[in-house]
């Protein structure tokens, strides 16, 4: 994964993440006891425990912050990512080396450098998110301090970096729970996206590397009689210049081979989903229809 501090940011369908630092549930069931233990179910005298459950980290972006905790537990976490802002807004997340603080990466993004330091490591997180949409991603993240940042540029073209958008947060012990059970997975694979057919409505999708390289999982919504390309010329022009030709709806920025994160999503019955990716030499594009 290419880290590059700000310097301009390109469409995302021609980078789909920017060129910032970037790669950055499901409901319980009931027993007759309408209780789940974990790993045994049980009633009458039978001790009753509480499901292990990930630590939930609400993260929302708006002008011009991030909302986060300071603190949370590693291992398995929901990131419960939202724009309540009136602009588009990105969440790449780094994870820092010991010892390492928001200050620090402040003053390196001063420097202006090309070449990201050794302490940073891209972990990647959720590209686009249009004002008002939210989405919540599951996944395995080690003890650390972390660091969230927006390079999406404001009207006046500042990167929202520039304007206060960056917030570390640091990640302790282990939070001891299992990765959820997807209701469908989507997978990327050597020759695109294998997507099987998915109902509408609230569900848990596991999003797999199945490739033997980085992938990105870049979900948008095209609006009616609008194209790739349009939101190719939107970008071109600055994105103050017109409405967006898309709802942009997140996912992940990429995911190494081999490895998967849980995305919550609410998709809507009859709507036309796009799914992204332009980490190859070649973008791969791949549509759906729930349901």
């Amino acid at each position: 994964m290419d880290l590059e501090p700000p310097g301009g940011y390109d469409s995302p369908v021609g980078g789909l993440t920017g060129r910032g630092w970037v790669g950055v549930t499901g409901a319980l069931a009931l027993t007759s006891c309408a209780l789940m233990v974990f790993g045994l179910a049980g009633c009458g005298d039978e001790e009753i425990v509480d499901p292990v459950r990930p630590d939930t980290l609400p993260v929302v972006g708006f002008e011009y912050a991030f909302d986060v905790p300071g603190s949370g537990r590693a291992g398995v976490v929901e990131l419960d990512v939202s724009n309540a802002g009136e602009e588009l807004h990105e969440y790449s997340l780094i994870k820092l080396d010991e010892g390492k603080t928001q200050e620090d990466v402040e003053a390196f993004l001063r420097t202006g450098r090309q070449e990201p330091p050794g302490w940073v490591e891209d972990v990647a997180g959720v590209p686009l998110l249009s004002p008002g949409e939210r989405i919540s991603i599951t996944r395995e993240l080690e003890p650390a301090t972390y660091t969230l940042l927006c390079f999406i540029p404001s009207p006046e073209g500042v990167p929202h970096v520039e304007l206060g958008m960056i917030r570390s947060f640091r990640l302790t012990g282990d939070s001891g729970a299992p990765l959820p059970e997807p209701d469908a997975v989507i997978s990327a694979t050597d020759s695109g996206f294998d997507i099987p057919e998915l109902e509408a409505g609230s569900q848990t999708i596991e999003l797999r590397n199945a490739d033997d390289r980085d992938r990105e999982f870049f979900l948008i919504a095209l609006k009616p009689g609008k194209t790739l390309a349009d939101i190719d010329r939107f970008f071109a022009a600055g994105e103050d210049q017109a409405e967006p030709p898309a709802t942009f709806l997140g996912a992940m920025q990429t995911i190494p081979p081999g490895e998967s994160v849980f995305a919550f999503v609410d998709l809507e019955a009859d709507t036309e989903y796009t799914l992204n990716d332009n980490t190859g030499s070649q973008p791969v594009v791949a549509t759906f229809t729930p349901r």
